[in-house]
């Protein structure tokens, strides 16, 4: 009998550190009034990404270059922001050493790219990226669904309309096609030892 692999979710002190940096996040990106911010704060996930997705502009931006790219972006002017951009790569780089299926769950991250901003040590990934003003987009864009749903239901003082709508967006965050966990099926079929034949069953 095969045994059950566990993976481990996020901690409450991992969802204590979600909702702290959400929190920031609205404070500094939006006018919401306290109640609606504070609902949309308790979301499972940060309402931020910073581009977990995007393995070209981290290759860019982790590159140990002699000279300054001229094409690079320019440092992010907000103390607010750049104070959240260090704390939220702080938080992922340390939960992506302890557990990086946790990360996974709250910022819909690879295992690739947690094994690409732990392979610096922390002060190398906050000196290089923390301060870049391209570097975090926020998930609450209301020309695309989610976006669209955090920002209307996704506040309601109903609790189940509220929970409803978080936990779709977070669905759409985990089920993203570009997900690298379907990189290895090519290589997997390379491994087969040889051509399957299938036989047409007889009614």
């Amino acid at each position: 009998m095969k045994q059950a692999i566990h993976y481990p979710g996020p901690s409450q002190d991992d969802y204590a550190n979600v909702l702290a940096l959400n929190s920031a996040f609205i404070k500094a990106s939006f006018d919401l009034k306290g109640p609606q911010r504070g609902r949309l704060a308790a979301a499972p996930f940060l309402l931020f990404s910073i581009r977990e997705h995007d393995p070209q502009w981290w290759e860019d931006a982790l590159a140990d270059t002699r000279q300054g790219d001229l094409m690079a972006a320019a440092d992010i002017e907000s103390p607010q922001l750049r104070c959240l951009q260090s704390a939220a790569l702080s938080f992922l780089w340390q939960l992506a050493r302890r557990n990086a299926y946790a990360v996974r769950i709250i910022s819909g991250a690879s295992i690739s790219w947690c094994e690409k901003i732990t392979d610096l040590p922390l002060v190398t990934l906050l000196d290089r990226v923390s301060a870049r003003s391209d570097l975090m987009l926020s998930r609450l864009d209301s020309s695309n669904a989610p976006g669209g749903r955090l920002l209307g239901n996704g506040t309601s003082s109903k609790r189940n309309v509220r929970r409803s709508s978080q936990l779709t967006a977070l669905q759409s965050l985990l089920t993203r096609s570009d997900i690298d966990s379907y990189t290895q099926l090519p290589a997997a079929a390379c491994s087969m030892t040889g051509p399957m034949r299938v036989l047409d069953k007889k009614l």
